[in-house]
C-alpha cells in the first residue's frame, strides 16, 4: 500500500521517484528519508525487501523517532489485530455454520 506524498508538485515527485530508482539499479544507497520509509513501511516490516534496502530503512528509524514511533504503532496494531483474531468458536457454533453452508450448496445445487 502507498501513502500519498505531502508537499511538492507532481513534477518534482516523478523526478525524486526517478533518483531513487537510478540509484537502487546503480547500487547506491543514499540515506533514507522519512518519506521514504513510510512508503514502504509494511514490505519493511514483513520483510519483503532486499537486505540493502532493508538495512537503509532499518538504520533511518533507529534514528528517526518519528519513524521509530510509526513503526512501532504498525507492529502494535498487528499484534492487536492477531491477538483479536486467535478465539476459536465454540463447536456448537460451528456445527451450525457447517450445517447451513451444507443446506446452501445443496439448495443452490437443486436451483441449478
Amino acid at each position: 500500500m502507498r501513502h500519498a506524498r505531502s508537499g511538492g508538485t507532481p513534477e518534482e515527485h516523478l523526478v525524486s521517484r526517478a533518483e531513487e530508482a537510478v540509484r537502487a539499479r546503480a547500487g547506491e544507497s543514499g540515506p533514507c528519508s522519512c518519506e521514504e520509509l513510510m512508503d514502504h513501511l509494511f514490505e519493511f516490516l514483513d520483510a519483503e525487501l532486499d537486505e540493502s534496502e532493508e538495512a537503509r530503512l532499518r538504520r533511518h528509524a533507529a534514528e528517526c523517532p518519528h519513524c521509530t514511533e510509526a513503526a512501532d504503532a504498525e507492529v502494535h496494531i498487528r499484534e492487536l489485530v492477531k491477538r483479536s483474531c486467535a478465539e476459536v468458536a465454540p463447536s456448537s457454533l460451528r456445527m451450525r455454520v457447517r450445517s447451513q453452508l451444507t443446506v446452501l450448496k445443496v439448495s443452490r445445487v437443486r436451483a441449478d
